[in-house]
């Protein structure tokens, strides 16, 4: 069965993981209004492998670049099929107007690889998000982790992270960005974890063609019509037509 919220495996009886629903527990509405995976990242497989490489500092360089590529074409294609319905499940009338990148809580130095991926596939105006130095990320949702740098009140926001394992980071970020005013927030990540030695996953990866590799792997379609919080609890039926953000053609 697919986690409500993060399209990952949760449990039979279950409308989410333990992760997202411990963090709706901790912060309800400012969490993200949806979260949209791109793909599975399965432990050992050529996504989770693309995810590790282009932003280690081990890898050669022409290593990290190609598979920093193959990751901006996954999510400018992303963007360009699937971002209307994003939008439509944030609750966002005319798409969203800012973009930003969760942060690394590993005190990265100089900018994220993310962030060069993001900027070549979308037109939109970046909000900075800064790590607090003497704050450590607690478990679960903490928005006091990092420091919003841009106004955003009444801003749509489109909050990119590579990968997602318990969502704490991608969530903190989601209601920093609400308690400095933002109005929507879609999160999509590259990558929803999935580990294959989990018993929890076993299941979830035979009924899953998207998570198996297969073909139209698409995690966010492969859950479709499954919606993020903010639209279900709206109790609106029918999609918004909204345009997707520019994605780059090279």
């Amino acid at each position: 069965m697919f986690c409500r919220t993060c399209r990952g495996p949760a449990g039979a009886r279950f409308a989410r993981c333990y992760q997202c629903e411990l963090a709706l527990r901790q912060a309800g509405r400012l969490l993200a209004d949806v979260v949209a995976p791109i793909g599975y990242a399965v432990r050992g497989g050529p996504l989770a492998d693309d995810l590790r490489v282009y932003k280690s500092d081990w890898a050669a360089a022409a290593e990290a670049a190609a598979a920093a590529e193959r990751l901006r074409e996954l999510f400018a294609a992303f963007l360009a099929g699937h971002g209307e319905s994003v939008w439509s499940a944030a609750g966002m009338s005319a798409g969203p107007t800012a973009v930003a990148v969760v942060p690394s809580g590993q005190g990265r130095p100089g900018e994220h690889p993310l962030a060069g991926i993001v900027r070549s596939c979308v037109g939109l105006p970046p909000v900075r998000l800064a790590v607090e130095p003497k704050q450590g990320h607690g478990r679960g949702v903490d928005p006091d982790w990092l420091r919003v740098g841009d106004p955003v009140s009444g801003a749509d926001v489109l909050l990119v992270d590579d990968t997602w394992v318990s969502g704490g980071s991608a969530q903190s970020t989601a209601a920093a960005l609400k308690l400095a005013g933002a109005g929507h927030v879609a999160v999509v990540v590259l990558g929803r974890h999935v580990n294959p030695a989990d018993p929890r996953s076993a299941g979830f990866l035979e009924r899953t063609p998207a998570a198996a590799g297969g073909p139209g792997g698409v995690a966010w379609t492969s859950a479709w019509p499954a919606r993020g919080q903010s639209a279900e609890s709206r109790g609106e039926t029918s999609p918004r037509a909204v345009p997707p953000c520019r994605a780059a053609s090279s």
